[in-house]
């Protein structure tokens, strides 16, 4: 009897297994790098011989976590997990501290017991977003200051998103798939009235915003783009000035001179 016991009792378990590798990813769930997150299976009431695991990968459920047998908890199956799993004994719930972008994937909790139940999570772990840097094209700054170009640059990351905004309303917006290079997002700004716009990077669970304030904006490369133009005209003129010295100085002499008059 105890044989056929044990022997119900695996082919219960490999049947819960198959069944749980056919279902869909499950419940989809973001994580922030360096923070913590807690798979909830919601079970209340297990029971003293209730059976708890844990299996995780990326293309498939092919590693062993977490376990719970007897209420004796393992959790130091995988290195790359260690001390940053926490088997909740009465609920079955595992949380995941210190995430890093690697502990994404497949995430699926099991009970085993009167009753098998599973419960699956595909998680994503998204890193934290760095501020955008916003450059002004001085040479494209009219001297009336009437329009500017400027341009937003923020480092790429997973599901990142650059925009430009004018008070709440969004004006443009880029992203791409290639992570190794920046995200750069152009702005041609005309007929300002003193608006304040914002470049914004976000992924889903980061956001990182830059203002730009156009009036001080203006001033500063205006009186910038003003000041160069002054110094290169005082230059020019310096410049004709002397050459026209200098001509002066070799005409004058190489003019032919005339002999004194001598006295009777």
């Amino acid at each position: 009897m105890v044989h056929q016991s044990r022997g119900m009792h695996l082919t219960v378990y490999f049947t819960a297994v198959l069944l749980g590798s056919v279902w869909a990813d499950g419940v989809k769930v973001r994580g922030r790098e360096g923070t913590t997150v807690t798979l909830e299976i919601g079970q209340t009431g297990l029971q003293k011989d209730d059976q708890i695991l844990w299996m995780y990968g990326r293309d498939g459920l092919d590693m062993r976590i977490a376990n719970l047998n007897g209420r004796e908890i393992k959790t130091d199956y995988i290195e790359s997990f260690r001390d940053r799993l926490q088997l909740d004994s009465q609920t079955g719930s595992l949380t995941i501290t210190a995430l890093n972008v690697s502990d994404c994937g497949v995430y699926q909790g099991q009970i085993i017991g009167a009753k098998i139940s599973s419960h699956r999570f595909n998680l994503t772990v998204y890193g934290f977003v760095s501020p955008p840097y916003i450059k002004v094209n001085t040479y494209l700054v009219s001297v009336s200051c009437s329009s500017l170009t400027v341009e937003c640059t923020v480092e790429n990351g997973r599901e990142v998103i650059l925009s430009w905004y004018r008070g709440e309303e969004r004006l443009s917006q880029t992203s791409s798939p290639d992570l190794s290079a920046m995200l750069s997002l152009p702005l041609e700004i005309r007929d300002h009235d003193g608006d304040i716009y914002s470049c914004v990077a976000k992924n889903p669970v980061d956001e990182k915003t830059t203002k730009l304030h156009t009036e001080e904006t203006c001033l500063r490369n205006g009186e910038s783009t003003w000041c160069c133009q002054t110094q290169t005209t005082v230059r020019l003129v310096v410049s004709a000035v002397v050459g026209v010295a200098l001509i002066v100085l070799v005409v004058d002499h190489f003019r032919p001179r005339r002999c004194p008059k001598q006295g009777p």
